[in-house]
This record gives C-alpha cells, sequence and structure tokens, in this order.
C-alpha cells in the first residue's frame, strides 16, 4: 500500500493496513521465497556470527541444544527469556533499563523464535530484536519480522505488551532498522509502524528518544519528500514520540516544523494533511515552536477537506493557537449574505462557529 503514496502520496494507508497480513499467513517461515537463499549463503560461509554460540550450522548440532548455542529448553521456553531479560536490566537502583540486542544469538534462531510465538513475549522480542539490529539479516528477513510484530501488537493485547517492549531491545532494534533501510521506503516505513504501535506509553515513547528515533525519522522523511505514505507513518511516529515538552521541544530543535509543513505542501492526502496538523499542534503547545506558515498550512488543510469534519476540527484546533481572537467574532461579510474567503475566513460563520471557538478554548463564554 505504501507504494503507491509514491510521487504525490496518493495513497495514505492507515496503521493497520500498511503491510495487509492474516494470521499464520505472514509467519516467517511462510514469506515467500525468502529465507532458503539466505539460509544457504550463511551455510556456506558466507556470514558468521560473532564467536560465542552464535555459528550458522546446518547438520551436527547436538539434540540437547539450538542452533543458537543455547539450551533448547531456552528457545522452546517464555521462561528462560525472563530470566535473561531480568538479569540484564536492572540498574542497582531497582530501576529498569531497556536490554540491550543479543550478540550471541544467530539470525537463523532468532527467526525461528519469531516464527515459533504467537505473542510479544519477552523471548520473542529478544529474538525480533536481533533479527532487526543484525547487519547479516537481510531486508526479506526484516519485513517478515516487523510483519509479524505488527500481529503481535494487535488492539487487543498492545496495552498489556506496552511495558515489555519498553524494557526490551526492540527499540533499540526498530530505530537502528529505519537506519539500514533508509534507502528502502517500505521497510524503513514498516518500522515506523511497528515504532507508532509500540510507544503508545511514556516509558515507550522515552526508550525510542533514547534511541534516536527522532532523529532517524527526520532523516527519512528527508530522504523521501515525495513519498506520501512514508511522510504519513513518520507524522504519525512524531505524534506518538512527542509524549510531553521535552520531547517536542527536541523535535522542535530539529527541524520538525519545517519537515511537517513540507509534507503537508507535498500531498493534499487526507492523512498526512490530518497527522500534519497534529503534529504542528503537539509542536506549537508542548514544543514552543515558531508559528510562521503554521496559518497557512492549516488554512489549505481546510479548504481542501471542508467537507471533513475530523480534518477541518484538526486544523480549527491549530488556527486557535496562531490566530488572535479566531472565531471569536462573527463575520460581517456572511451576515451581510456571503464572505467571499469561505473557510479560509477566521470569523465565525454563525452560531455554530462562535461555539467552536469556546469549545477550542479561544471565545468568551456568554454572562
Amino acid at each position: 500500500a505504501l507504494a503507491g503514496g509514491r510521487e504525490g502520496g496518493g495513497l495514505d494507508p492507515p496503521v493497520a493496513g500498511v503491510l495487509p497480513v492474516e494470521g499464520r499467513a505472514s509467519s516467517v517461515a511462510g514469506c515467500p521465497g525468502r529465507m532458503a537463499g539466505d539460509n544457504a549463503h550463511r551455510r556456506r560461509g558466507g556470514g558468521g556470527e560473532a564467536a560465542g554460540g552464535g555459528a550458522y550450522v546446518d547438520k551436527g548440532v547436538a539434540s540437547n541444544h539450538h542452533a543458537s548455542g543455547y539450551p533448547s529448553g531456552k528457545v522452546a521456553g517464555v521462561g528462560s527469556g525472563r530470566d535473561w531479560s531480568l538479569q540484564n536490566r536492572h540498574h542497582s537502583n531497582g530501576s529498569i533499563q531497556p536490554a540491550s540486542v543479543d550478540k550471541n544469538l544467530s539470525v537463523q534462531a532468532a527467526l525461528q523464535g519469531v516464527d515459533e510465538a504467537d505473542e510479544p513475549t519477552e523471548w520473542a522480542l529478544r529474538c525480533a530484536a536481533v533479527v532487526l539490529e543484525n547487519s547479516q539479516s537481510s531486508r526479506v528477513e526484516s519485513e517478515c519480522v516487523l510483519a509479524k510484530i505488527n500481529i503481535w501488537l494487535a488492539p487487543s493485547v498492545t496495552r498489556q505488551a506496552l511495558p515489555a517492549i519498553a524494557s526490551s531491545a526492540l527499540p533499540v532494534a526498530v530505530v537502528s532498522a529505519i537506519r539500514k533501510y533508509r534507502n528502502e521506503p517500505l521497510t524503513a516505513a514498516l518500522c515506523c509502524v511497528v515504532l507508532v504501535k509500540s510507544s503508545g506509553s511514556t516509558t515507550g515513547a522515552q526508550a525510542y528518544l533514547r534511541a534516536g528515533a527522532l532523529e532517524e525519522v527526520g532523516a527519512l522523511m528527508d530522504r523521501h519528500p515525495l513519498h506520501g505514505g512514508v511522510q504519513n507513518v513518520c507524522l504519525l511516529a512524531l505524534c506518538g514520540l512527542m509524549k510531553d515538552g521535552g520531547a517536542a521541544r527536541q523535535a522542535v530543535s530539529q527541524g520538525a516544523v519545517a519537515r511537517a509543513l513540507r509534507a503537508m505542501e507535498s500531498t493534499a492526502g487526507r492523512e498526512v494533511q490530518f497527522n500534519g496538523l497534529n503534529s504542528l499542534r503537539l509542536l506549537v503547545e508542548n514544543g514552543r515552536a515558531q508559528r510562521t506558515g503554521l496559518q497557512e498550512a492549516a488554512l489549505r488543510a481546510k479548504v481542501a477537506h471542508q467537507n471533513d469534519d475530523t480534518v477541518s476540527t484538526a486544523a480549527d484546533e491549530v488556527l486557535a493557537i496562531v490566530t488572535p481572537r479566531f472565531k471569536e467574532v462573527l463575520c460581517w461579510h456572511w451576515q451581510s449574505g456571503w464572505c467571499k474567503l469561505g473557510p479560509r475566513c477566521t470569523y465565525a460563520h454563525g452560531p455554530v462557529d462562535l461555539g467552536q471557538s469556546r469549545m477550542l478554548g479561544t471565545g468568551p463564554w456568554p454572562g
């Protein structure tokens, strides 16, 4: 779906629809054609792991050990993964730090672990992070793992999974994958989708910020300025990362306002306009961004989608911040019968507009 957003952003896919997947059809073992060649290449010695149990093997592994070099019980069960994670995540003061990516687990073993997992257990997240972060992983392997993570992050389980993701190595690995696949818009956008769906909590957003997500999302927007799908998911990612004033001010300092305005100028697509407006509102409200150009961008979005209440409301929220006395006074031209500015007018066109200004917090309440 993201491919259709190239050169003008004709398609602005919803988060859940970037890569259509259905159940086990998108399992790592079922991705078409994929890993047979990659694994054969590794078995021939075309890629290796660091010492410590990560060698790629075809046959001859002891029956009580997995190909990764770990005892088979650690691969099959969640308990061992939990033990490993807790041992590596505690500071001396008792707080939990993000886990580091396991350098001793082979990509082949990690792929198997992802394929066998039906939910984001600590072991599954550990395996997914290895595949995404490892330089030996192919693009197809990474895409399949990203698709599997999207299945794990179904709305019914996302809330319960967020704390485990925030304290796992996945945020670091996802940001690393965005950097790695910066020239592959579909793959990088899939990474952003995972970021959006897994950063719903404050701790999750902070984990991604520490990993450098703002920098990589901004660089991805710069690399594909005319790709509507990429711009859309990057704007969504910006909104998800700006959970507090500190993150918003950091985004402002890195040029997020200019990037959001450029994305909205490059395409009139509904999703880009809506997510761009939300980004600008957060950047101004929480990040103290300069307001130059925001009024025109909001008015342009409102005109392009004047029959869409959702986009119009988002535009009004930005206009209420950057326009003095927005919709507080009835438009004289409208009262005379016609206002040539139409949706671009910043005065109220009737009682509904006046009421809307009060809802936005800009207009006076009657007596």
